[in-house]
């Protein structure tokens, strides 16, 4: 009887301490689980962030060129006054001699200068100014990446824009843009129908214009200085003095 009362006993003991190893090793497995859980989470949520970190970087970049490129002035020609003061031909008033020449993106000069005499003092450069859409600036494109302009012609306080000395012939692609490799609509419908687009909004959208119009700075003239004509995609053209 007390071999089986101690059987009994071994077999208690023996089963309560497999339970509580039992218990403490799935208590541990769970406590691991958990873990695993909270470490998974973690992971996925530092991923999210950096997802989120990387996309907002993304738009501050592009707000940042968006930015520059609005505020960055492009020197599109330069305008030197070779001579000023009465017409040769001997008659009354004053007259001024300029040099106008085109420069590509470099500011180097496109082509030779074009030597344009007209009486007055005060020289209007007018242009026609098209803008492109915000998109465009943001992604840095090439053309559409910021304003351009087409010159169109010369005049002053004496010399009427209707009699104006013209700088670009008709139908004729600018010189900044004839080594561009865009597509023909950009120059065979856009530049060659410049008003029917700038009275037709829809149709000028589908080419991602803006805005089309004509803008005529002036400035009065000096005897040796040279002004450089700036294009800027905020404001367009502008006429400064070079120091």
């Amino acid at each position: 009887m007390l071999r089986n009362l101690a059987l009994g006993t071994f077999a208690a003991v023996a089963a309560f301490w497999s339970y509580y190893f039992w218990d403490s090793s799935t208590d541990q497995r769970r406590q691991l689980e958990q873990r695993d859980g909270r470490i998974a989470d973690l992971e996925t949520e530092v991923s999210v962030k950096a997802r989120e970190i990387a996309t907002q970087a993304r738009e501050i970049e592009q707000l940042l060129l968006a930015k520059e490129l609005l505020r960055l002035d492009h020197r599109i020609a330069t305008m030197e006054v070779i001579r000023q003061g009465p017409p040769l031909d001997g008659s009354g008033g004053v007259e001024t001699e300029v040099l106008f020449t085109e420069l590509d993106s470099n500011g180097d000069p496109i082509g030779t200068g074009e030597s344009i005499v007209i009486p007055g003092k005060r020289i209007y450069i007018e242009g026609l100014v098209v803008k492109f859409e915000d998109s465009y600036v943001e992604q840095g494109d090439h053309l559409r990446g910021t304003s351009v302009c087409l010159f169109e012609r010369v005049f002053s306080e004496e010399l009427a824009p209707d009699e104006g000395i013209v700088i670009d012939a008709k139908n004729r692609h600018p010189l900044p843009f004839q080594g561009d490799n865009l597509p023909d609509p950009l120059y065979g419908e856009l530049f060659d129908k410049i008003w029917e687009y700038a009275n037709d909004p829809e149709k000028a959208a589908k080419l991602g214009v803006r805005a089309i119009h004509g803008e005529a700075p002036f400035v009065e003239a000096k005897a040796g200085k040279t002004y450089r004509i700036e294009l800027r995609q905020s404001d367009g053209l502008s006429i400064t003095a070079e120091r």
